[in-house]
């Protein structure tokens, strides 16, 4: 398998995880982009924006790269998460961190928010706590969520 990763990587070949259906879910480091089916994969995840307090729904969200592509992250669903351009820029301008547990997204704040740090998620996209009816004109919460 070594041996023909080196020749996949040299000859420039794409490598892809299919789905049942043939969906690609992972397209590797050739590419950044999300493909359609990758994208249904993390909307179906995540819901919408997936920063903590967060109301936004998917059609106002981007996917992020948790670990940037450019410094080697993959575009995958383990590295992916769904945020409205106001959360999207804050993790790009600021301390808050984050990573997967359990399959997904957790945010840490700044220390000056939490000096523990400690994660938290979106509890408003989850399945026993639906997103208010209308989400599209929802405000955004505050930065600071509490627990």
């Amino acid at each position: 398998m070594n041996q023909v990763r080196k020749i996949a990587c040299d000859s420039a070949v794409i490598p892809m995880l299919l789905g049942s259906r043939s969906q690609i879910h992972d397209v590797g480091r050739k590419t950044r982009a999300l493909n359609s089916g990758l994208r249904r994969m993390l909307v179906t995840r995540d819901k919408g924006c997936a920063f903590p307090g967060c109301t936004r729904p998917p059609s106002h969200c981007e996917a992020h790269h948790i670990h940037h592509w450019a410094n080697g992250g993959e575009t995958n669903l383990n590295n992916l998460v769904l945020l409205c351009r106001r959360h999207h820029d804050l993790i790009h301008h600021s301390d808050w961190q984050i990573q997967m547990i359990g399959g997904l997204p957790h945010f840490r704040p700044p220390a000056f928010i939490d000096p523990q740090r400690r994660p938290r998620n979106n509890q408003l996209h989850t399945a026993s706590q639906p997103v208010a009816a209308n989400a599209a004109t929802a405000p955004h919460r505050s930065l600071i969520h509490t627990a």
